[in-house]
């Protein structure tokens, strides 16, 4: 009988171990047409305009919706589209890695970056997980002077750049984590004026998904790094294995914006694109999407 609960033991063991394995390898793999992928077959053509979505894992698009990889479908042809998302990475990552962005020779960038910043400035275990292999631990102002920073760089990279402001971080707009991402916002609106480039306004995007609650009853931000960690997880597990829609997930967990309250889900990915598409198209001189609303390049609101 001993050799049998070892042997259940050890098999429980084993599959602990590969799922463990699976979900990290799932969460470090770089996305399709990352810049390794595309610099590996030569230059992208000077005559094919090319499209960066630079960012982190709501860019990479394995822990929620695949937004980039919704965008190349619907330009198809017309544009080679590099997703040049990690995850788990800062502001002041993002300008460690930029030498390969530049030589994929982009036409336009499309910059979503500061999710992370923003977990890192709740401070605690957050703070302490961040600042591994950096400078210093996360903070607002060390955003806002990254994002500057790294904004300038791209404005000399790319002829078109556009910013993204940050969705939510959990559905509780009472929250620290939500009020920090405001204050964040603020300041990637401030630094795209600052360059005179376009801001589109994607954390009202995903506001408007929700259906109007009373202030401070939303899904908070999943706070806790080891309840998160779970969570990532079992989406991956979810999402690959299982089959199940990233809408599906979100709303299992009480959520509709996000698939964890990072990364988005369905709903929240169609409310990026409908704002990129069609920034994109104008940005690379492309012809407009037939049957789309197109709204206005710059989308700024309150």
């Amino acid at each position: 009988m001993g050799w049998l609960l070892a042997l259940g033991g050890a098999a429980f063991l084993a599959v602990l171990v590969g799922v463990v394995g699976y979900t990290g390898w799932c969460m470090g793999a770089l996305p399709a047409g990352n810049p390794a992928e595309v610099l590996a077959e030569g230059p992208p053509p000077a005559d094919h305009p090319v499209l960066v979505c630079l960012g982190d894992s709501i860019t990479q698009g394995v822990l929620g919706a695949d937004w980039v990889g919704g965008l190349r479908e619907r330009l198809g042809d017309d544009a080679l589209v590099v997703n040049a998302g990690v995850g788990g990475q800062l502001t002041w990552d993002l300008r460690q890695r930029l030498d390969e962005v530049g030589r994929c020779c982009p036409h336009a960038i499309v910059l979503l970056v500061g999710s992370n910043d923003a977990v890192g400035s709740l401070g605690g275990q957050w703070a302490s997980f961040y600042e591994k292999g950096r400078p210093q631990a996360p903070s607002e102002d060390w955003f806002a002077e990254q994002y500057g920073a790294l904004v300038a760089e791209l404005v000399a990279m790319a002829p078109r750049l556009v910013c993204l402001t940050l969705p939510p971080l959990g559905e509780d707009a009472s929250g620290q984590a939500a009020a920090i991402v405001r204050r964040q916002n603020e300041a990637i609106r401030a630094t795209a004026a600052t360059h005179d480039i376009d801001v589109l306004d994607i954390h009202p995007a995903f506001l408007r998904l929700r259906p109007e609650a009373p202030r401070g009853s939303g899904v908070p931000f999943l706070g806790g790094l080891s309840p998160f960690m779970a969570w990532s997880t079992a989406s991956i597990l979810r999402h690959r294995l299982l089959g199940q829609s990233w809408d599906r997930i979100a709303r299992s967990r009480g959520l509709v914006l996000t698939a964890d309250t990072i990364h988005p889900s369905d709903r929240g990915a169609d409310a990026m694109l409908a704002l990129v598409e069609p920034w994109a198209r104008g940005a690379l001189g492309l012809t407009a999407s037939p049957g789309r609303h197109e709204p206005p390049l710059n989308t700024e609101q309150t």
